[in-house]
């Protein structure tokens, strides 16, 4: 009898051991996910940046095209006609040009500043994804462990 007793303890201390392992494991696979959707998050944002800022890159590169036009432009300087209305507004034009260049330049110069700012949170983002990354491939030894 005492035989079958000590079997009996041992099989409820097995099944006892493996209901602590599954509900570890559960534990642990319930943090995978939840690392798992951090770095899924973090992969549409970057997906999402470099969308930005490929728009953002066009935008610059338009604001460049319409300002070389405007600085290689040969109206402004030809048509200067004393006392007549297009001369009159071709002196206009010539006088507000570096105005407009100075204000496509600063203009220019902002969206770079953007640029750049949606460069640094893409790397953040990517730095952030590795931690997660590395923080899930613990998990799963831990899993593979038990």
């Amino acid at each position: 009898m005492d035989d079958s007793k000590e079997k009996a303890r041992d099989q409820a201390r097995k099944a006892a051991e493996q209901a602590e392992k599954n509900r570890r494991r559960q534990e642990l696979q319930a943090k995978a996910d939840q690392v798992r959707g951090k770095i899924s998050k973090a992969s549409s944002l970057i997906s999402s940046f470099r969308s930005k800022q490929s728009e953002f890159d066009q935008a610059i590169s338009q604001i460049e095209q319409k300002k070389n036009s405007a600085l290689s432009s040969q109206i402004v300087s030809q048509v200067r006609v004393s006392k007549v209305f297009e001369g009159v507004i071709a002196e206009k034009q010539a006088s507000e040009l570096p105005k407009g260049i100075q204000a496509m330049d600063k203009n220019i110069k902002k969206a770079r500043k953007v640029v750049e700012g949606i460069e640094d949170q893409i790397r953040q983002l990517n730095t952030y994804q590795d931690t997660q990354q590395d923080i899930l491939s613990n998990i799963m030894a831990q899993i593979a462990s038990i």
